[in-house]
């Protein structure tokens, strides 16, 4: 017997090093050949409070957890006491006992007085939590070779001493674990490919740099500041310069003028900085910029709860800043889909010659998935319409915002030639002087327009239809994973439901979605959000009818379960 999956819960406060113990978990699994997933919770400070790392893994791919625990690891009592309720009949508790006075006894409790072993190993109290690796990993039946392995890759950069002394005591903590070693707990590892481990930040941040972006700038916000580090710790190998401005404003701006320069630019925030940035993109609209927005949600308003998530920007993305100019609105859900749309949205938004918002939220950011490979294979560069030489180099005046039949007009950037590049965020003519002119004022709205046709062919969603199917599930962005297994528990039960991830939220594909539900009694939104922004969407540019809407908006991720059991009841989530 073993164990098709498994949940780990690593748990205690923030600052003991629960990402640390569940990143190296998740690397050695996927060395061995499993799959996991991964999220994080954590409150907003650096130092206490209660935090968790909970990770699944098992033989096929995941991108959702479940509420079941096996194995329950408590770094401190208010995690014993939070998430005891959630451990499976047949789970096992492993507790601090150095931290947590109170004595806990039966089968299912494993004492360990964590510091003590690290201290008298050599080590330091912060090595406790590789105690509790080292006995996780007996307690599953695996060999320790490979946690030491990646031990060695996770600590080598900070000296041998302390890689030496972290394999030290995960050597104990194995064989203090292994007392409750179980069948129940006993994964059968695939061997064979060893997988990436990623999380959607970093999927983010490489399909930015596969892109060629040359400037990213932002002023730190949870939980988009992952990709300016990822960015700025590999700016020197790939020529980019990475600005932290003094605020969101600025910031936007700032990516503004380095594009204004013919360089591919970025900018990230989170819903609150984008506030800020709202009249810059209108700017980007009207001076037609290609720019990358990358925005990940977290729930408001103000401040909100800014280390939780939420889908609640979605209506703000796509209809943010003063008057109408044409934007793309793209929602990744997956590390591999996060890579490729960020690099997308960069051909995007030089052919369209317009901004093009990323919306991604803290479930998607900080999660992390094992995965085959990314697509860079699939990338290219599309500049759009550029300014030829005899254009550049003719001395008759540059049109900037030459009138053409797709909208987009060739593009150049100071400097280039002896075109002199003029722009205005008033309304302007096609030399780009402004102009109050009635007939050229239409001309111009329907020129930025008319570049949404540029877009291309994309059907903007993904459909996964089952004939004779009454209902269909339509989500968009993180909430994918838990949909996605929802509907495939429904469908191993012998139900019959359909599943529809849309991810080109604007320009919206009305008809493209009204063709896949064709035949669906039953249409079922899911989002992380209170009012439903995407059945209000699907109603204003389709005139379909949302049955059942299924919300949640405390602030944390869909499980499967809590999906699962949605579907079966038709209640809210």
């Amino acid at each position: 017997m073993v164990a098709k999956e498994l949940t780990i819960l690593l748990g205690g406060s923030a600052g003991q090093g629960l990402q640390s113990m569940g990143q190296v978990l998740s690397r050695a699994l996927s060395r061995l050949g499993l799959h996991v997933f991964a999220l994080q919770d954590y409150e907003s400070r650096i130092r206490g409070g209660h935090a968790f790392f909970q990770l699944r893994t098992a033989g096929q791919r995941l991108d959702a957890h479940v509420d079941t625990v096996n194995i329950l690891v408590a770094l401190d009592e208010q995690t014993l006491l939070i998430h005891e309720k959630e451990l499976a009949p047949d789970g096992i508790i492993l507790y601090d006992s150095d931290k947590i006075k109170t004595e806990y006894s039966g089968k299912k409790y494993l004492p360990l007085k964590l510091s003590t072993i690290s201290r008298e190993q050599g080590g330091s109290s912060a090595m406790a939590n590789t105690v509790a690796l080292g006995a996780v990993w007996s307690i599953m039946g695996l060999a320790l070779e490979v946690v030491e392995e990646v031990l060695q890759s996770f600590f080598g950069a900070k000296s041998a001493e302390i890689v030496e002394k972290n394999i030290q005591v995960a050597r104990v903590g194995f064989q203090l674990g292994a007392e409750k070693r179980s069948p129940v707990f006993a994964l059968q590892p695939p061997g064979g490919k060893k997988r990436l481990v990623i999380s959607g930040t970093e999927a983010t941040g490489l399909g930015a740099i596969a892109a060629d972006v040359r400037f990213y700038s932002a002023y730190p916000m949870t939980p988009a500041t992952g990709v300016m580090e990822f960015i700025m710790d590999h700016s020197k190998d790939y020529g980019i310069v990475v600005e932290q401005a003094e605020d969101e404003i600025s910031a936007i701006n700032m990516a503004l003028a380095a594009s204004y320069m013919g360089v591919r630019s970025m900018v990230g925030t989170s819903g609150g900085g984008f506030s800020l940035m709202v009249e810059g993109l209108g700017l980007g609209g009207i001076l037609e910029l290609p720019l990358v927005i990358f925005e990940a949600q977290r729930p408001g308003p103000a401040t909100g709860l800014p280390t939780r998530t939420e889908q609640s920007d979605l209506l703000f993305a796509v209809f943010a800043s003063q008057s109408e100019f044409p934007r793309v609105v793209l929602a990744p859900w997956t590390p591999e889909s996060s890579f490729s749309l960020t690099a997308e949205a960069f051909n995007l938004a030089d052919r369209l010659q317009t901004p093009v918002i990323i919306l991604s939220d803290h479930h998607l950011a900080s999660s992390y998935w094992t995965v085959d490979d990314l697509p860079s294979a699939a990338v290219s560069v599309d500049r759009g319409a550029l300014a030829s030489a005899k254009e550049l180099g003719s001395g008759s005046e540059y049109l900037r915002y030459r009138l053409t039949e797709t909208g987009a007009s060739p593009r150049a950037w100071p400097g280039q030639g002896s075109a002199l590049v003029v722009s205005s965020g008033d309304e302007h003519d096609e030399s780009g002087h402004v102009t109050e002119d009635p007939v050229l004022r239409t001309a111009m709205v329907d020129k930025r327009w008319k570049k949404l046709e540029l877009a291309g062919t994309d059907p903007g969603l993904e459909a996964d239809l089952q004939k004779g199917a009454d209902t269909v599930l339509i989500g968009w962005g993180s909430t994918y994973g838990a949909l996605r297994e929802a509907v495939d528990r429904k469908r191993a039960q012998g139900e019959k439901i359909s599943f529809i991830q849309i991810y080109r939220l604007w320009p919206f594909p009305a008809a493209e979605l009204q063709k896949r539900v064709a035949g669906h009694a039953r249409i079922v939104v899911a989002e992380n959000n209170s009012i439903g922004q995407l059945a209000r969407l699907i109603r204003m540019e389709t005139g379909l009818t949302v049955d059942q809407n299924v919300l949640k908006y405390d602030g944390r991720p869909f499980s499967v379960d809590r999906i699962f059991k949605s579907l079966t009841q038709g209640v809210r989530a």
